[in-house]
C-alpha cells in the first residue's frame, strides 16, 4: 500500500503551510488574547478557494478530496488554533449537512456561497440541558402553513453569533422519539432568531462561540434539510465525519 501524498495533496500541505506559516502565525497570540475573530485570516483562505476545499467545483468548492482537507487543517492549527476551529467547522458542520442531506435546491443555494467564503456556516445541536445528546433536543418546531415556528435555545455554537446558515435540531413530532427531530436551515436575520452572548473561553478565542435562542422563529418549510424527520441520522453522521 501507497502511504505517499499524491502531487495534488503535497500542493495543498505547502500552500496552506506557506499561508498560514507567513500571515496566521505571526498574529496567532494576539488573536488569542484580544479575542479577536480572525477575519483577515478567513478572507485569505477564501481568496485560495480554500473554503469548500473538499467539495465539488459544481458547488463552488476545491473538488480537493478529505485527506487534502485535513491536511490543510493541520498546518493552519499549527500556525493558529482559532483560524483552524473556525475553519474546520465551517466546512465539516457547517457545509457538509447541506452537502450530505440538502436538496439541489438547498445545496444551489447555499454551498457556492459558502464554499466561496462568502458567509460561514454553523451547526446548531449542542443546547443548555440536552448538551450535543442528538435525541435530547428540546426545540420544539410547530406547523403553521408553509412554515414552522422553532422555539428554543442552542448554547457552545462555533461561529453562531456570525454564520450566515445555522443547522438547527429540532423537535417536529415531539411523540416520535428521535424519529420525530428535523433539521432546518435557520438563516441570520430571521425574525425570531436571536444571537447570545458570546462565550469566554480558556484557548482559541478568535473562535466565536455563541448562545442562541430561537423565539417563535418563523422558518420556511422549504428549509427543512432534506426530509422531516430525519434530522437525528442527519446530525449523527455529520459528527461522525467531522471527527
Amino acid at each position: 500500500m501507497d502511504f505517499e501524498l499524491n502531487e495534488e495533496q503535497r500542493l495543498v500541505r505547502t500552500m496552506v503551510r506557506d499561508l498560514a506559516q507567513s500571515e496566521f502565525a505571526p498574529r496567532a497570540a494576539e488573536v488569542d488574547k484580544s479575542e479577536e475573530f480572525p477575519a483577515d485570516n478567513i478572507r485569505q483562505l477564501a481568496e485560495l478557494d480554500l473554503m469548500g476545499l473538499p467539495y465539488p467545483e459544481a458547488y463552488g468548492g476545491g473538488g480537493g478530496d478529505y485527506f487534502s482537507y485535513a491536511l490543510a487543517v493541520e498546518e493552519i492549527a499549527r500556525a493558529c488554533g482559532s483560524t483552524a476551529l473556525i475553519y474546520a467547522a465551517h466546512i465539516s458542520l457547517g457545509c457538509g449537512p447541506i452537502y450530505y442531506f440538502g436538496t439541489e435546491e438547498q445545496k444551489q443555494k447555499w454551498l457556492p456561497r459558502l464554499c466561496r467564503g462568502q458567509g460561514l456556516g454553523a451547526f446548531g445541536l449542542t443546547e443548555p440541558e440536552a448538551g450535543s445528546d442528538a435525541g435530547a433536543t428540546r426545540t420544539i418546531a410547530t406547523r403553521d402553513g408553509e412554515a414552522f415556528v422553532l422555539n428554543g435555545s442552542k448554547m457552545w455554537i462555533t461561529s453562531g453569533a456570525i454564520a450566515a446558515v445555522v443547522t438547527c435540531t429540532a423537535k417536529t413530532d415531539p411523540e416520535a422519539g428521535t424519529r420525530g427531530i428535523t433539521c432546518f436551515l435557520v438563516e441570520k436575520g430571521m425574525p425570531g432568531f436571536v444571537p447570545g452572548k458570546n462565550e469566554p473561553k480558556m484557548g482559541l478565542k478568535g473562535s466565536v462561540t455563541s448562545a442562541l435562542s430561537l423565539e417563535n422563529c418563523r422558518v420556511p418549510a422549504q428549509n427543512i434539510l432534506g426530509k422531516e424527520g430525519e434530522g437525528f441520522r442527519q446530525m449523527l453522521i455529520t459528527l461522525d465525519a467531522g471527527r
